[in-house]
Parts: structure tokens; C-alpha cells; sequence
């Protein structure tokens, strides 16, 4: 009886119909020629090139980086830490009485 066996799934296996394997070979031929002679060690890479490119494009994305390169979370965090304290020492004045 199948009470405590879970049948598997078949894989997914899907076959590209109009592929051409040759491209793919000689694609593969010069990205190992490019690497054997240090070419892709030189160029960057395509997320290094996008880098900051979305940052710089919206307002609140590059208000929120200037905010943080001129220490406003580390002056938050601060603040709230402060506060904390604060309130430990109220509370424990509080109790004493």
C-alpha cells in the first residue's frame, strides 16, 4: 500500500528545438582562448559594469546611499541606543521606589 511512500516526480528534461551547436561550440572555444590568455581577467565583468547605475538613476535609492555615506544610520542606531538607555535607567529608578 502507498500509505507512507511519496512518489517522485519525473525530471524535467527539455530539449531546445532549434539550437545550433556549432555557435555553442566555437562560443565555448573563445571564452576558454579569452581565459588562457588572461582577456577576461582584464575585462569587467557585466554586474561590475552595472554597478551603481540603478543607484544613481532614482532619487530616493541615491538619497538613501548619501544618507548612509554621511552616517545617518550610524546616527540613528545611535540615537535609539541612547534612548534605550535612557529608559533602562528610568525603569530602574522606577522600581527602587
Amino acid at each position: 500500500m502507498g500509505l507512507f511512500t511519496q512518489r517522485r516526480p519525473r525530471r524535467f528534461n527539455h530539449k531546445y528545438m532549434f539550437v545550433d551547436e556549432r555557435k555553442d561550440r566555437i562560443k565555448d572555444i573563445e571564452q576558454r582562448a579569452k581565459a588562457s590568455l588572461g582577456g577576461a581577467a582584464a575585462s569587467p565583468s557585466a554586474h561590475e559594469r552595472l554597478r551603481g547605475t540603478f543607484l544613481s538613476a532614482t532619487r530616493h535609492a541615491s538619497k538613501r546611499r548619501e544618507r548612509r555615506l554621511a552616517g545617518g544610520f550610524v546616527l540613528t542606531y545611535g540615537v535609539i541606543l541612547v534612548l534605550l538607555v535612557i529608559l533602562v535607567a528610568v525603569w530602574k529608578m522606577l522600581l527602587s521606589m
